[in-house]
């Protein structure tokens, strides 16, 4: 167990903005920081993040939290996975406190960390006894050096039928999470299990953030029969279309350079790396996606496809071309010489002559679709010409920015000669119909968020209550002491309000009992059970605070809590007295719609109690109010 104080250390220590520029690209917004939201697709940012309270609030899905709870989004983990990477990422070494969950059997329960057990366990296989058919393969025929087969993690699953099953028996990893995983398969019909990946050289997929998602494997049979290549299954942690090869390690390198060389294969990235061209990636053996293009959207506005010059290799380059536009994203093209690839052609004449090659045969886009449409004989006759114009047309309907794509209009009309009216004509067709791609699931979690928002609201009263007790936390435990002392009082309508207000009651008395210690309410945030409290409390915390005229006070942390506790107690007044007004309301309506002498009698003596109820206890707690702020 990571004690609260390390957990608290690393989250401050680990820089919520630095973080999530890893995912996002953030521009800065007055004292925060803005971006588009990494949940769902919009055109406008809604996506917060406050670098002054270490939280992120993301207006369109209502998702929010701190560095902790957006790295157990992105990369699917749980709060003690989210923990150690920001802990590494902080410089905070947590192995001993990670050690001795490993022992007592926690480790075993997470799937990233079986994922990560399996990786070292390929590694480990391809670098011993064992691995020696997979290292020969990989050092002497490809070229890698032991430092690329390190740094990537590459690694053997020999020919056998249960190797990696045996080790995982011998850790205590159930079989059922290794079939969830794709690394074990059954044979139902002779009720056996076996590993899925045999004599193939391994290579682990990384998540942005350097987890271990997933694997590919390559095999080295001479078997037709057997394919190439053989991939982890689907699943919420692995999505092909969501993933780039090799972008944990090129992310840095793309920022610098500005640019992202895309290519097709995991050798690929791994040649170019060892070469030192560092911003290489691949769309992990398939089309590319929007996805993938909207991850490199975060690091760069620039990509340079370099993939096989076969047909297969220039078509898919064609429609990634429409995928990078659509995504705000300029690419470039390189055609290799004829029967190379990057591994090959760097491998075989060095970085400087790839570099030189790939700088004097680099095409824009607009030429590399008229150099495409002419080698293939569309341009030979008026029908096929007018068609591949129309699709050119329609390309560059697709680029977001009116100026781009005027500019890129004029540039087109003036190579093929035809009038800016007529292309116009045939890109405003294309822009009428076009609807900017959204994901099933990224419709589902909006169309809930808007249903949740419309249907069960928070009131104002308890967002005032729940905000006042939140920032009172910064300046000390006054208010949670309070609350804590009077929480029988206490009725809050909304489920994630009373989470809210229940948690923080627990965690303060769960203390170290010192008056002086302070609750890191931003890191409380990950440990809400549920993701509607998150959610809730980072969207209170990042907005205004309580008084808009906090920050122009030059008091100290005194004045802070005193306002913080005034409004909190504002608001507590207005909780308690709030259902006898709403008890007189039901009972004022019930005495309207009363045909009975009888009962309109009882129903009028009945509202005489509460309005002598409300006024009493109106008057008991403005009096107890005041005594409390009188003795601060």
């Amino acid at each position: 167990m990571i004690p609260q104080s390390v957990i608290d250390d690393i989250r401050q220590r680990a820089d919520i903005v630095d973080v999530i520029s890893d995912y996002v690209k953030l521009q800065p917004s007055g004292r925060n920081f803005k971006a588009l939201s990494p949940f769902t697709q919009e055109k406008t940012p809604s996506f917060v993040v406050s670098p002054d309270k270490q939280i992120y609030k993301c207006f369109s899905t209502g998702k929010g939290g701190n560095v902790f709870s957006f790295i157990m989004e992105m990369e699917r983990v749980q709060f003690p996975e989210a923990v150690e990477i920001a802990a590494k990422r902080a410089g905070v070494d947590i192995s001993r406190f990670t050690a001795k969950e490993k022992g007592a059997g926690h480790e075993e329960d997470s799937r990233t960390a079986t994922l990560r057990w399996a990786a070292r366990q390929f590694h480990h296989t391809l670098m011993g006894e064992s691995g020696k058919k997979g290292l020969a393969y990989l050092a002497a025929e490809r070229g890698l050096t032991a430092q690329t087969i390190t740094s990537f993690g590459l690694g053997y699953a020999p020919e056998s039928w249960e190797h990696l099953l045996g080790e995982a028996q011998r850790a205590g990893i159930a079989e059922k999470q290794l079939a969830e995983l794709g690394l074990v398969t059954a044979n139902r019909q002779r009720n056996s299990v076996y590993d899925a990946f045999r004599n193939r050289v391994i290579f682990p997929i990384f998540s942005v953030g350097g987890q271990v998602v997933g694997f590919g494997g390559r095999t080295l049979r001479n078997d037709p029969d057997t394919p190439k290549y053989l991939n982890s299954p689907e699943s919420s942690m692995f999505e092909k279309s969501k993933l780039l090869y090799g972008m944990h390690a090129a992310k840095q390198e793309i920022r610098k350079t500005e640019t992202a060389i895309l290519v097709e294969g995991y050798m690929d990235v791994l040649a170019l790396h060892q070469a030192g061209i560092t911003n290489a990636v691949a769309s992990c053996g398939t089309a590319l996606t929007r996805h993938q293009a909207k991850i490199m959207q975060r690091y760069t506005s620039r990509v340079l496809f370099i993939y096989d010059a076969d047909p297969a290799g220039r078509k898919s380059m064609m429609s990634g071309i429409d995928i990078l536009l659509s995504e705000g994203i300029v690419p470039y093209v390189v055609m290799l010489p004829h029967g190379d690839d990057p591994d090959s052609f760097v491998r075989r004449e060095g970085r400087e002559a790839f570099m030189r090659y790939t700088e004097e045969n680099r095409l824009g886009f607009l030429d590399f679709q008229i150099r495409f449409f002419t080698e293939s004989g569309d341009f030979d006759q008026p029908d096929t010409k007018a068609k591949a114009i129309s699709a050119m047309g329609r390309t560059i309907a697709l680029i977001p920015d009116r100026v781009r794509r005027e500019l890129y209009m004029q540039e087109l009309s003036g190579k093929l000669s035809i009038s800016m009216q007529a292309l116009r004509e045939s890109a405003g067709k294309e822009r009428a119909v076009k609807e900017p791609y959204t994901s099933k699931e990224e419709r589902t979690a909006t169309a809930q968020f808007r249903t949740q928002d419309t249907r069960s609201r928070v009131t104002i009263l308890e967002k005032t209550f729940l905000k006042a007790l939140l920032e009172s936390a910064l300046y000390g435990n006054g208010v949670i002491e309070f609350a804590a002392s009077h929480e029988e009082m206490l009725e809050l309508p909304h489920p994630a309000a009373r989470e809210i207000l229940a948690h923080m009651i627990e965690r303060y008395r769960n203390s170290s009992g010192d008056p002086d210690e302070r609750i890191d309410v931003v890191t409380e945030i990950s440990r809400f059970k549920s993701t509607e409290a998150r959610d809730l409390a980072s969207g209170l915390l990042i907005d205004q605070p309580v008084s808009s005229r906090w920050h122009e006070q030059s008091d100290a942390e005194r004045e802070h809590a005193r306002r913080c506790l005034t409004a909190f107690l504002d608001a507590f007044k207005n909780i308690i007295l709030e259902p006898l007004v709403r008890r007189k309301e039901t009972v004022t309506e019930k005495l309207r719609r009363e045909d009975d002498n009888n009962s309109a009698v009882e129903l009028q003596k009945e509202i005489i109690e509460i309005n002598a109820t409300i006024k009493k206890t109106s008057a008991d707690l403005g009096a107890m109010i005041t005594g409390i702020l009188e003795e601060r």
